[in-house]
């Protein structure tokens, strides 16, 4: 070890740069001037130029330093104690790199670099040996810049295994020095942390001939929330379910906002977040772009994906806040189905677009709260802090096991300003859809110049209306606007001359809505609905059963069940 020349900190023997101050190293060139006039091999001029890329913070020092000793490939590991260890001699300049049967040259230890070569993007075969130890399966994941594959390891009895790959092909110099950093940041960030949620990484090195990082971590089998959320029922995942697993997601946030550094993972999607198949457990992955945050840290570099990325983000500001708007954001999603991708800047102006359970009406109203305030665009209006969020979470399932729920629409001063319904219209510049009240587009920022002209005035002004929505059929006339003072809701008999406004025949083939079942008549601005005396009575919510003839208010939102026949009430 050594210290920076301005600041004083301890420095990696071979270090370019100082990874506290960013200050250049002069001893470094020296010393790998050194290891050439020795007959040292190219790869200790390359180590120096991978670490020339200054770390995110201190704490990579301290981690690299903790044991320069090299280790030899065939040698089996601990899962968890020489994790680091296998990081340090990754990027250890003295370590020399060892050539497997098939001649190309790779090591445990090798050097953080490729020299300035860039080689081609080529696929690993299946029953490929990797450092002498890794037999690649099967390919598993990825995109242009690597892949990730199933792998066995020999060492240990062919355990499955992730193998992460990074090609560093088709980028510039800039590039090339990001794609180590985050690499090198992502190794070094997971090897210090433990907790059930998080992958244990195995191993990390690179392969010098293909110009290759790995990174070894647990195999998990179940499959990502995306991937679920494609494969569910209506494209949405039910509410318990949800609730359970971010129940989880929250508890890991928490425990990453509480290192010292603290740790903020600024890519919450549904995509980054899997089940173990083995445990059920949620697991957290893919920290490419998380970075130990200093509290005096500003000018962050914006990453994420757009639609779960806070708006602070984009201004160069990160905070653990950040983190619980990407939750709140994937939640949304799981629950109504509707991608904030799509509409990335707008989906959550709940004064231009619809709130979740006007989206999906099975969400309750405790959930559409919780979910409306984890994505506001204040930070401060959000939950405070992770823990705040697990445990909200936690006594809202406590309350869905025991039916303690509401499905009615929640006053305006829990959910704030009502949703209007604007007209949408298209841009005129990138096709993107948004409201014809817009001044800018949302998606190319390109000022419109009709904005204003739209309908979206007398839609505010125009009375209240409704429809009701028969659920769970494919039917493409399910929907039944409530266009009369008095509506009708049974089943259509010619021979009594009975022609209910909402016609549920088609809908009911055990015969269980009676023909005169329920009436919706309006009274103002209000809906009610009455039992006519039917057979099998009129439910509301699935809680409360209607005496007959006694009216109740509706609110947007409610489930309606007649006999088998469930309709959703909507206002708007």
């Amino acid at each position: 070890m050594s210290v920076c020349d301005k600041c004083g900190a301890a420095v990696t023997a071979g270090d370019a740069f100082c990874g506290v101050c960013g200050a250049s190293q002069q001893a470094a060139g020296n010393d790998a001037a050194a290891a050439r006039d020795a007959g040292g091999t190219v790869a200790a001029t390359a180590a120096v130029t991978a670490l020339s890329s200054p770390a995110p913070h201190a704490a990579d020092t301290e981690h690299i330093s903790e044991d320069q000793s090299s280790t030899s490939p065939d040698s089996p590991e601990p899962a968890h104690e020489n994790a680091t260890r296998h990081v340090s001699s990754a990027f250890d300049a003295d370590n020399a790199p060892s050539t497997d049967a098939l001649g190309a040259s790779s090591s445990s230890g090798g050097n953080a670099t490729t020299g300035g070569r860039r080689p081609a993007n080529k696929q690993l075969e299946q029953d490929f040996e990797l450092n002498r130890r890794y037999e690649i399966v099967r390919r598993i994941g990825g995109g242009g810049m690597g892949a990730v594959y199933l792998a066995k390891d020999r060492n240990l009895g062919d355990a499955p295994r992730a193998v992460k790959e990074m090609i560093e092909s088709h980028i510039d110099d800039a590039q090339h020095a990001k794609a180590i950093g985050d690499f090198r940041r992502e190794s070094l960030l997971l090897t210090s942390l433990e907790h059930p949620s998080i992958p244990t990484i195995y191993d990390y090195f690179y392969d010098e001939a293909a110009g290759r990082f790995y990174l070894v971590m647990k195999y998990i089998s179940g499959g990502d929330f995306a991937s679920r959320l494609r494969n569910a029922p209506g494209g949405r995942i039910d509410e318990k379910t949800v609730v359970e697993w971010c129940i989880q997601v929250a508890d890991v946030l928490d425990y990453l906002h509480n290192r010292r550094p603290q740790i903020i993972y600024r890519d919450l999607k549904p995509a980054n977040l899997m089940i173990d198949g083995n445990s059920g457990r949620v697991m957290i992955i893919d920290f490419g772009i998380a970075r130990w945050v200093n509290k005096e840290e500003k000018g962050v570099t914006a990453v994420g994906t757009m639609g779960y990325a806070p708006p602070e983000l984009f201004s160069g500001n990160v905070e653990p806040r950040s983190d619980l708007y990407s939750l709140g954001a994937t939640m949304f999603h799981l629950l109504t189905g509707s991608d904030p991708q799509d509409n990335p800047l707008l989906i959550f102006d709940f004064t231009k677009n619809p709130r979740p359970r006007q989206i999906n009406p099975a969400i309750s109203s405790e959930m559409e709260r919780m979910l409306m305030r984890a994505v506001e665009y204040k930070p401060e209006n959000r939950f405070r802090s992770a823990a705040e969020m697990r445990d909200a979470l936690s006594a809202h399932l406590e309350r869905l096991r025991a039916g303690d729920i509401n499905y009615g629409t929640a006053p305006a001063s829990d959910v704030g300003t009502k949703t209007i319904q604007a007209e949408m219209v298209y841009c005129g510049f990138c096709g993107g859809r948004i409201a014809a009240d817009d001044l800018f587009c949302a998606h190319c920022g390109a000022k419109q110049p009709l904005a204003g002209a739209g309908s979206s005035a007398a839609l505010r002004a125009s009375r209240t209306t409704a429809k009701l929505i028969v659920a769970g059929t494919t039917e493409l006339d399910a929907t039944f606007a409530l266009e009369r003072e008095n509506n009708l809701l049974g089943r259509s008999d010619p021979h009594s001359n009975i022609f209910p406004e909402v016609d549920l025949s088609k809908f009911d083939r055990e015969t269980k809505v009676s023909r005169r079942h329920a009436r919706i008549r309006r009274q103002g601005d209000t809906y009610l609905i009455e039992d006519l005396g039917s057979v099998n009575g009129t439910w509301i919510n699935d809680a409360v059963r209607l005496a007959p003839n006694q009216p109740r208010a509706l609110e947007s939102g409610d489930r309606l069940r007649l006999g088998e026949t469930t309709l959703h009430f909507l206002l708007g």
